[in-house]
């Protein structure tokens, strides 16, 4: 069974999240924390569900290696996957600011004005 370290690793890879810099500015930490945690370091129950919620994994397979990377999103209830796009969109909505918000919203209705009802 792969570490919990190496598990991190698998996923920021399979995101498309090479460079753990990335991962640090995504979730508000420095690199060195996301070092550590690359190295089996402690890693906080908050920090870990941020980490999980940043690289849509199952927080159950990051922290123990049991299951499915994507369990969670097989759960009953579970809505379908969401497409590499959306995924992008919410990590990103978690960094982003009021303002910013509002902004792209703006942005989007005026480049796709059917969807500024939304």
């Amino acid at each position: 069974m792969s570490s919990r370290g190496a598990r991190m690793v698998e996923a920021m890879q399979l995101r498309g999240m090479t460079k753990q810099h990335a991962l640090a500015f995504a979730m508000g930490v420095n690199e060195s924390t996301v070092t550590r945690w690359k190295n089996n370091g402690p890693i906080s129950v908050d920090h870990a569900v941020l980490l999980c919620g940043v690289l849509d994994i199952s927080l159950d397979w990051f922290l123990t290696g049991r299951g499915r990377i994507d369990g969670h999103a097989l759960l009953p209830g579970a809505e379908p996957a969401d497409s590499r796009l959306v995924s992008c969109v919410r990590r990103a909505e978690m960094r982003m600011s009021e303002r910013s918000k509002t902004l792209l919203i703006a942005f989007i209705a005026s480049v796709f004005p059917e969807v500024s009802d939304l």
